[in-house]
């Protein structure tokens, strides 16, 4: 399904329509009466679910990107990425200098002093 979904649906004209999908899930020889009851239950209960748990920290489409924690929004140049990821480098290398663990470093310096909501 989600080779079909990149090819007949991304692909193709960008064609992510349910009816594109109902068709798509179809050809992929899908339970369709799950496939239906799911598409419209429990998997729009996670998605919204997703979306405002993204929201709250600020991200509201795609693409969105983190490094180390740090929001790039949208399409950008790949030196904006670069950017980033040197200064990201740069304070880790230096945490890592002072005494902070290698292998900590990720959830002490992102995970537990990283901005948690707007």
């Amino acid at each position: 399904m989600y080779q079909l979904i990149w090819d007949k649906g991304f692909d193709a004209g960008r064609d992510l329509s349910q009816k594109n999908m109902d068709k798509l899930a179809a050809e992929a020889g899908l339970n369709m009466a799950k496939f239906k009851t799911d598409s419209e239950g429990v998997c729009k209960k996670i998605i919204r679910q997703d979306q405002a748990d993204m929201a709250k920290v600020g991200t509201t489409g795609t693409p969105a990107f983190y490094i180390n924690g740090r929001f790039l929004s949208g399409a950008r140049p790949i030196d904006q990425f670069k950017t980033i990821i040197d200064e990201e480098l740069k304070k880790a290398n230096e945490r890592i200098a002072k005494g902070t663990p290698v292998n900590n470093y990720y959830n002490e310096w992102v995970v537990k002093k990283g901005k948690k909501s707007l």
